[in-house]
């Protein structure tokens, strides 16, 4: 490949498709995406102002295009075990430590995103990704982010794996970590929680409140018991930057992930439903190590672009959070 052709390639991959070509016109879309897509936080919240309810955020957030990517690949010759991963740059350095260090000599698949995609969506590039692992009919497939680092060797990996049958495990999960495995569960704000909010936090205490947010996923490790009621039967574990999947049971879904989700609660929507249709897990004792933030950030910005994935997900499962709390079971 030439320099210019790669080049061309990766201009491309910045670029969503128009539906006319003749000219190149800047829309409505463009003008909220690039204040939801900003660094400044008043800009992200100006996004949320154009909005009158959670309803056409989520149709904007439904209609919002996909970006584009390109998958590259690498050892495709093997094909027990295949590794998903997301990337900016496949030449980057986060993408090369997977591939010469984490996981050496293991199939992989990246999806690449390219650099200052703002249309990027992370839930439509693993589906791709996904997809394409499972026309390799592998027993195993990994979903990995980028910014990992190496502890444990690919071998204790595999000699893991070996020992569990595919065809009656769905879901691997490795012994919890910093930024996967974690068990968690749903909680409904109290009026304390409204409380903190209102006097530390008016912006989000305002958003909350617009968008009819009830409901939030919380970690066992926080104290969370005097703002939050515990959902009864929500106990899940995230499976966030890290999880190993069956080939078997990955075929049984159109869409893996949900791509309403932007960039935030498309792997905590995924494991919730995992566990509500009892899929079979199991654990392995295999460490990896994660950079947190490091591609989208962990600053107030992120915190909320992350606000429209959680309307998301109110509205998707607000009705089951209601009867579970109504019913006890």
């Amino acid at each position: 490949m030439g320099i210019s052709e790669n080049n061309e390639i990766r201009s491309n991959l910045l670029q969503c498709p128009l539906d006319n070509n003749d000219k190149i016109f800047f829309t409505l879309m463009d003008y909220l995406n690039n204040l939801f897509t900003s660094k400044e936080p008043k800009d992200i919240l100006r996004f949320y102002d154009f909005f009158d309810n959670r309803d056409q955020l989520i149709k904007w957030m439904m209609e919002r295009p996909k970006g584009n990517y390109r998958i590259v690949e690498f050892n495709k010759e093997n094909n027990d075990i295949i590794v998903v991963i997301p990337t900016m740059d496949v030449n980057g350095k986060f993408a090369k430590t997977c591939r010469d260090e984490i996981f050496k000599g293991l199939h992989i698949i990246f999806v690449e995103s390219g650099v200052g995609n703002y249309y990027f969506n992370i839930a439509h590039n693993l589906n791709a990704g996904l997809k394409k692992a499972l026309e390799y009919n592998p027993k195993w497939i990994i979903v990995s982010g980028d910014d990992m680092y190496k502890i444990d060797d690919v071998e204790v990996l595999k000699k893991e794996l070996s020992k569990i049958d595919n065809k009656k495990i769905d879901i691997v999960f490795l012994e919890k970590g910093n930024y996967y495995s974690i068990p968690q569960y749903f909680g409904k704000k109290t009026w304390r929680y409204k409380l903190y909010k209102y006097i530390f936090d008016r912006n989000l205490f305002k958003l909350f409140k617009k968008f009819k947010i009830d409901y939030f996923y919380a970690l066992y490790n926080f104290k969370y018991s005097l703002v939050s009621k515990k959902v009864p039967n929500t106990d899940f574990i995230n499976m966030v930057s890290f999880g190993i999947f069956s080939s078997n049971y990955l075929k049984k879904f159109e869409n893996i992930y949900d791509d309403t989700y932007i960039n935030e609660s498309e792997e905590t929507d995924f494991s919730f439903r995992s566990k509500l249709e009892n899929a079979n897990t199991a654990f392995i004792k295999y460490r990896i190590g994660t950079f947190i933030g490091s591609s989208l950030g962990i600053g107030k910005a992120r915190k909320l672009r992350s606000f429209a994935s959680i309307v998301y997900l109110n509205y998707k499962y607000s009705n089951l959070f209601d009867d579970l709390l109504k019913n006890g079971l």
